[in-house]
């Protein structure tokens, strides 16, 4: 996680080499931990040797725009989102200088 923390982001946009599923790791300000959420059906997923939770909230599928319109309607920092157009996890997020960036997972 030291990775996770040096990118100045709260989060990592990854692909589960376990799963094969796009899934991001970020820092759970509520619990102080790290959590991983994944695209696709929620299984039967624990956590891992009490180091990193799971999200069990199912990750939303939208186009960019609506992921736009959730990251500012929500003011959250990031939004993670199954694309409608590729299909693959993405991530939406503040940059610093007031933009958004958009994270999208390689094929």
């Amino acid at each position: 996680m030291i990775d996770l923390e040096a990118m100045d982001h709260d989060f990592w946009l990854i692909t589960d080499l376990a799963s094969g599923r796009d899934s991001v790791v970020y820092h759970d300000v509520r619990t102080g931990r790290h959590r991983v959420a994944s695209v696709g059906p929620l299984g039967r997923e624990r956590e891992v040797d009490g180091l990193l939770g799971v999200s069990a909230v199912p990750v939303p599928t939208s186009s960019v725009t609506e992921a736009v319109s959730r990251l500012h309607l929500t003011g959250l920092p990031f939004v993670f989102f199954n694309d409608t157009a590729t299909g693959r996890g993405c991530v939406l997020y503040h940059r610093h200088d007031g933009h958004y960036g958009l994270i999208t997972a390689s094929r």
